[in-house]
């Protein structure tokens, strides 16, 4: 028997004893509290205290010890207070039956104690057992959302260079069927990334960390924004879309990014569930200090009693294994969501399946001023044939098509620029794409390597992957921006990890920019032509500051 167990038994045996001693003590003071009574009561009422030191026992001690306790209320009645005295003979029959009583009562009594600590015990057990399973989900849910940032994370990365590769082959426009291909691509690639980010977007509603940039946005804006991103799915399914807005500007508080989202996830869900050759209307109205933003289809419809259901993630109209109309089933959830934390609701109706649908995202209107802001009046009502047109009008013939890093400028043909992936074909493709717009390009794959040729190059702007091999694209930055030599350089990351979490790590490592694969092109040049100005607008006050100080010195 080794000292562990001797301790263990040591301690069951000083328990037992602790709990008998209750007893011990509780008959002791129910004895002493009958005496100081006895001249008062003499040979009556001799259990009145044993009841009450039976019940303390069972409560403090357990049902053993009060168990026990009966056992020395007995005795203990019997040899003081009960006549003849000094014994523990009963021969009165009245005695007997007191005892008999005393004896039930305290037995049924702690009998029900039994039942409650068994009880107690039960809730206990059930109670750990919940906290274990609501741990374990806990634990499950945190591992999805994981595998959920870990699965975006890995097909984002492939998607870069497919991108990057789009870009290039869409500024050769002589072909008129390679073009077509390019689009039809594009068009595939960028739901991908869609459905990537309505999967993350789920996630973080799940987790709660969804977060917003709240400010006066003229929803006009964001209506056309959104108009834009659903004109693929809209011309390939041939329908007409009809925008009616006020020649009012309509101001609402909210996130433009997320209200982009919102009205384009309505938009692609009208284009989705409508058949070819639609009519989709989007009305925007204003009444009582709320701006709604309905979106109309003569599409399939749904049951009215299923209003509720549709709303949850994961559901779909008429899910069978054919798959009609694709998707993950999340884009009316985000909308009602991120409704919510707008202060505002998505109202959803149909007459019934085949009669068409109408979604009313409703928003508090901002304050009266922004109101005030004229609109375009030639943008009050258009009614958009999107088989030979695009959304706003333009050609959209096969040939005439543009490229999104078309409109992008090109201010500085000399920057310098190192591009550092560790997947070849993302840091290739991306650096024929700069070096078609006249940069000059150095490439790095791994972290140690970037701040070699950082150190020699002297780029001016430098494009970090994060999960580099070695030393990751964090602390590749901190090192960058602790070297004085490096450390005015402009540093973007162009990573796969999209959490909120990330973006802010990458500003505290010394990013100016935080991108997202796989990124758009033309915001990647914005973004480095802005880097750029700021650059040629700051370099005179440096050199303005480095005469001062030569003059004092």
């Amino acid at each position: 028997m080794n000292a562990s167990h001797l301790v263990s038994r040591r301690a069951q045996i000083i328990g037992i004893v602790s709990r008998y001693s209750i007893a011990v003590a509780a008959t002791g003071l129910a004895i002493w509290g009958r005496f100081l009574l006895d001249p008062w009561l003499h040979d009556q009422c001799p259990f009145s205290f044993f009841y009450l030191s039976v019940l303390v026992t069972a409560w403090i001690g357990g049902i053993g010890p009060a168990r026990f306790a009966i056992a020395l209320g007995s005795l203990a009645a019997a040899m003081f207070f009960i006549r003849p005295a000094s014994s523990i003979f009963i021969d009165e029959l009245a005695d007997f039956l007191q005892l008999s009583i005393y004896v039930f009562v305290n037995c049924v009594a702690t009998s029900l104690f039994r039942n409650v600590e068994r009880q107690k015990i039960d809730a206990e057990t059930r109670s750990e057992e919940n906290q274990r399973l609501s741990q374990s989900l806990r634990d499950t849910d945190a591992r999805k959302d994981e595998f959920l940032a870990l699965l975006a994370h890995e097909l984002r990365n492939p998607l870069a260079p497919i991108r990057s590769g789009l870009s290039l082959l869409e500024r050769d426009q002589s072909d008129q069927e390679t073009a077509r291909v390019c689009r039809m691509m594009r068009r595939h690639t960028d739901h991908l990334v869609h459905l990537t980010n309505d999967l993350l977007d789920v996630s973080r509603f799940c987790r709660g960390t969804i977060k917003l940039e709240i400010r006066p946005v003229n929803l006009q804006s964001a209506i056309e924004s959104a108009v834009e991103m659903s004109t693929d799915l809209i011309q390939e399914k041939h329908h007409h879309l009809h925008v009616l807005s006020p020649s009012q500007s309509l101001w609402v508080d909210g996130d433009p990014v997320r209200l982009t989202q919102m009205i384009g996830n309505l938009l692609s869900n009208a284009a989705k569930y409508t058949p070819q050759s639609g009519r989709i209307t989007l009305r925007t109205e204003t009444q009582n200090g709320m701006v709604s933003v309905s979106v109309e289809d003569n599409g399939i419809g749904f049951p009215p009693g299923e209003v509720d259901h549709i709303l949850e993630p994961f559901v779909q109209i008429n899910m069978n294994r054919t798959r009609d109309h694709g998707g993950l089933g999340v884009g009316l959830t985000i909308v009602h969501r991120l409704a919510g934390l707008h202060g505002g609701r998505l109202l959803a109706q149909s007459r019934g399946p085949g009669l068409g649908s109408c979604f009313t995202l409703e928003l508090p209107s901002a304050e009266e001023g922004f109101n005030e802001i004229p609109a375009h009046p030639d943008q009050c009502s258009r009614d958009l044939k999107t088989t030979a047109k695009s959304v706003w009008g333009h050609s959209s013939n096969d040939g005439e098509a543009d490229s999104p890093c078309d409109e992008v400028s090109v201010e500085d043909s000399t920057c310098r620029i190192l591009v550092v992936d560790d997947n070849l074909d993302a840091a290739q493709l991306l650096g024929e794409l700069l070096q078609s717009d006249g940069f000059e390009v150095i490439l790095a794959y791994d972290g140690f390597a970037a701040l070699e040729l950082a150190g020699r190059e002297h780029p001016d702007v430098a494009i970090l992957d994060i999960g580099l091999p070695g030393l990751d694209g964090m602390e590749v930055a901190r090192r960058l921006r602790r070297s004085p030599a490096t450390a005015g350089i402009k540093l973007v990351a162009l990573s796969g990890w999209a959490a909120t979490t990330d973006q802010e790590n990458g500003t505290r490592a010394g990013f100016e920019n935080y991108l997202v694969k796989p990124v758009n092109y033309g915001e990647l040049r914005t973004t480095i032509d802005q880097l750029l100005r700021l650059t040629e607008i700051h370099e005179p006050f440096a050199a303005s500051a480095r005469e001062i100080n030569t003059v004092a010195i």
